[in-house]
């Protein structure tokens, strides 16, 4: 129950059938402590407080008053952020340098009513090539740090910049491309395009440019569940954004682009039903027909690469072996965008372990770099 209230949470505006749900799972909760942990590591306390507030049933008030903590540090947080973005785009705009902003700093301001509802790590821009290490460069004149952490060749943003504001540490990310050049490898997306179509908004007065709503859906469905394999595991905060995007914009959203130019996404969007009902308006829209409940919703992918046995204390060798060849079927289906059972067994015993096996070839090509150049 304290997974299903937290799934039925990632969404800005419930709807019905969400609130009868979320009225259920609330009922039959009796460890509220221990869900405290997970809101948080999913970056959901503003948005559990929120529809909690709507739930007519008594929630324990040590556990209330966390949530409430956890929405007001988030806020000022966010707060913070915001300036530091502002003073980024003053400086870029007297340049006159594009950029695009990415994820939370976009949607907090574009998409959440309030800018604390959207827990976000860091700042992320996006810019052209032959922009990003002079801005970079730049930044570290006006008081940012570069992180010292080595970051892979050709990997798609630069050394972080660290910059402490009003005492938070702000954490900015400078990229010059959207996706990683591993496997699943991505379909890449022009930077000059999307900025001439993209989405103005204002960060305190400051005109600032986020992606068109169709390439911001596929940059956050890429970005949080068709990521690398080795990158950490989907955190709810990523439902959220999906789902309230969508629901936001279902009127005015191009569903012929999304279909036609991003199949992927649109053959995806059924499954975040199982986690937070989708509105009757969205299921007519992606086309839902009832189906037989996959198993394993809300589980990620927790096998090799991503860890290894050294990791997994409590696992033995073969249960991680059993971990890596056969995920939860959910999150296969997501993955690999299978919508009927056709698709997901082929996606179980056939693209899934391909993909192990370009992953392992990765691998390969990395020892053998590491033994052709020894530091």
């Amino acid at each position: 129950m304290l997974s299903s209230i937290l799934h039925l949470c990632a969404c800005i505006e419930g709807n019905s059938a969400q609130r009868r749900q979320l009225y259920e799972a609330c009922g039959s909760c009796q460890n509220w402590d221990t869900l405290l942990p997970e809101v948080e590591k999913h970056g959901m306390g503003p948005l559990l407080y929120k529809h909690l507030e709507t739930v007519d049933i008594e929630i324990p008030v040590a556990f209330s008053r966390g949530l409430k903590f956890l929405s007001l540090r988030h806020r000022h947080a966010n707060s913070v952020r915001m300036k530091s973005l502002q003073q980024i785009l003053l400086l870029l705009e007297e340049l006159g340098v594009p950029s695009l902003v990415l994820k939370g700093g976009a949607l907090c301001q574009t998409l959440y009513p309030e800018i604390g509802q959207r827990p976000m790590r860091d700042l992320d821009l996006w810019f052209l090539s032959e922009d990003v290490y002079h801005v970079h460069s730049l930044l570290q004149k006006h008081g940012f740090k570069a992180s010292t952490a080595a970051i892979p060749d050709g990997y798609y943003h630069l050394p972080p910049l660290f910059c402490t504001v009003d005492g938070l540490l702000v954490c900015v990310e400078l990229h010059h491309g959207l996706f990683p050049n591993d496997p699943p490898y991505y379909q890449p997306l022009s930077f000059s395009d999307l900025y001439r179509d993209g989405q103005l908004f204002e960060v305190d007065g400051v005109n600032a440019f986020t992606l068109p709503d169709v390439e911001m859906l596929w940059h956050l469905f890429q970005h949080g569940f068709h990521a690398p394999l080795t990158y950490e595991p989907f955190k709810l905060i990523s439902v959220a954004d999906i789902v309230s995007l969508v629901e936001k914009r279902v009127d005015t959203l191009d569903w012929h682009r999304v279909k036609e130019v991003y199949p992927q996404l649109f053959r995806s969007l059924s499954l975040f039903h199982y986690l937070t009902p989708w509105s009757e308006r969205v299921l007519r829209e992606i086309a839902y027909v009832e189906k037989r409940v996959p198993g394993g919703i809300g589980c990620s992918f927790d096998g090799w690469p991503r860890v290894n046995l050294s990791q997994k204390n409590d696992t033995s060798f073969w249960g991680l072996v059993c971990c890596t060849l056969f995920p939860a079927q959910w999150w296969t289906m997501l993955y690999y965008s299978s919508d009927n059972l056709t698709s997901y067994l082929w996606s179980s015993l056939v693209g899934h372990p391909l993909h192990l096996l370009r992953w392992m070839k990765v691998y390969w090509r990395r020892e053998k770099c590491k033994k052709a150049n020894p530091v």
